[in-house]
């Protein structure tokens, strides 16, 4: 075992002093790319085309920033039943008048429905590992996008992101949920963070304007300072606020003619639907100014504008009957125990982070039953990405009684191909390949412990490659090979 230890030594100090050079091209575009990472359009006109991915029970946001949303999602439409449907809430009056729009019969009902869904209230600390879902692009939870600019994070904590208050603690409710709440806390870079403070959104001088990282976010804002206006029913309060209002340099946004301007010149993307799907899979729960703008309007006395794009494309026209709609709320059957009057254990990354080291999907990922079938040979899969892949690296060579294993890397989403290579005594077992970054594998029951611990070296080696050398695909390809010649030099030890 010493020479074998040697062996691994000389192996990633190679790595170490080969990678820099062989891989600085590839590093240089991936910085770039990581500017503004806005992520695949998806191209979907319709709820069933959206693939959904699901993850520990909850649904990661399959949709990409800046694509203009022209559908209700399955879950969205099946949100609004009863008398919540558009055609009976539309029917109720809100208010002209700033201050008495929490007492007018729209206000009143949406703050109804929101609350009556919620069956769980996020705690602060949860977010940190709840983000993954509600804030990745495409539904790739490795990563999430900051807020206001679109740079791509680490979809792990790491203390290099920070949670926005998009409706800061100064100006809220702080002896209610709400300052906690995952729709409409966003995370964001620390340097975002501390440039917004905790102005209120606008575009004159001393208010913050959201668009000033490059990305088309005044809808968001608008539509999310709404909810948390109405869902938690949240207004200024405190010295020099109105109690009744949300606008002025003290309050959310500048005024509400500007918020409603800010609703009809950027529409909902597919990234605010998938994100409502995201959080009502957690907190069973949705924004209803994401799904159906024109509340906004209604709410303060306003007429719909006629040619405002929305997802539901003209709401009472497409607005149909409970009895013909799917499954009436999230499929949580899988979803964690959870209570509103309980924090939510937080979910453990630590089994993720090579996962997310290597740019993949978690390891317990599983696609939707609509989703496309990502076994060997596939266009593409939920993830919008048409596969490139590279050459097959051989990690384990078949016996006669035993199956090998090869991978290989798609150039474009860096998700890796997962290959059985049938034993040569013609006993293979079924086909298995299958998409994926898991690089530990299924362990097999009937290998025995020396096999798993030395299954359990090969992990530890290739995470400290990963650690050592980077997560660039030229860095895990060399790290790949690496570890074959490794196994070639063990069993040629032994």
């Amino acid at each position: 075992m010493k020479a074998f230890k040697k062996i691994c030594i000389a192996v990633l100090l190679a790595c170490s002093f080969v990678l820099p050079t062989l891989s600085l091209k590839a590093e240089t575009k991936e910085a770039s790319a990581a500017t503004t990472w806005v992520g695949t359009k998806t191209g979907y006109t319709k709820a069933s085309d959206v693939k959904y991915v699901t993850s520990g029970g909850y649904v990661a946001n399959w949709g990409a920033r800046d694509e203009d949303c022209v559908f209700l999602s399955k879950y969205a439409t099946a949100f609004y039943t009863g008398n919540y449907t558009y055609n009976v809430l539309s029917q109720k009056k809100g208010s002209s008048t700033e201050s008495s729009v929490p007492s007018s019969a729209l206000y009143t009902s949406l703050q109804s429905l929101m609350s009556s869904k919620q069956d769980y209230e996020t705690s602060y600390n949860a977010t940190k590992s709840l983000f993954r879902y509600t804030d990745c692009v495409n539904s790739n939870m490795s990563y999430i996008s900051s807020f206001y600019s679109g740079t791509r994070i680490s979809g792990s904590w790491d203390g290099s992101w920070n949670r926005e208050h998009t409706w800061p603690n100064s100006t809220g409710d702080k002896a209610g949920n709400g300052e906690n709440d995952i729709m409409m806390l966003r995370p964001t870079s620390t340097s975002e963070n501390g440039a917004r403070g905790n102005m209120a959104y606008g575009e004159s001088s001393g208010y913050y304007n959201p668009n000033g990282e490059g990305q088309s976010l005044k809808g968001d804002c608008a539509r999310i300072v709404l909810y948390v206006y109405v869902r938690w029913k949240c207004t200024n309060t405190g010295s020099n606020y109105n109690p009744n209002g949300i606008t002025g340099k003290n309050g959310l946004i500048e005024n509400i003619n500007m918020l409603l301007e800010w609703i009809e010149e950027d529409p909902v993307d597919t990234w605010e639907m998938g994100r409502n799907d995201a959080v009502q899979s957690i907190t069973g729960t949705r924004n209803v100014f994401v799904d159906y703008p024109e509340y906004a309007f209604l709410l303060f006395g306003r007429a719909v504008p006629s040619n405002m794009t929305t997802p539901s494309s003209g709401a009472s026209e497409n607005t149909t009957s409970s009895s013909s709609k799917e499954s009436s709320s999230v499929e949580n059957s899988s979803k964690p125990t959870s209570s509103a009057d309980s924090s939510k254990e937080d979910i453990d990354d630590s089994s993720n982070e090579l996962n997310s080291s290597m740019g993949g999907s978690n390891e317990d990922s599983e696609v939707d039953s609509e989703a496309p079938d990502s076994s060997f040979g596939s266009a593409s899969d939920e993830s919008g990405c048409a596969h490139t892949y590279g050459e097959w690296i051989v990690l384990q060579e078949p016996t006669e009684t035993e199956d090998g294993e090869r991978w290989r890397l798609c150039s474009t989403c860096h998700e890796w191909l997962k290959e059985k290579i049938p034993s040569t005594g013609g006993n293979a077992s079924e086909d298995t390949s299958e998409a994926t970054s898991d690089l530990a594998g299924e362990s097999n029951s009937e290998v025995d412990s020396e096999k798993a611990s030395e299954s359990t070296d090969d992990l530890m080696f290739m995470s400290g490659c990963v650690a050592s050398v980077g997560t660039s695909a030229g860095g895990v390809l060399l790290m790949l090979t690496a570890c074959a010649f490794i196994r070639k030099a063990r069993e040629k030890e032994e």
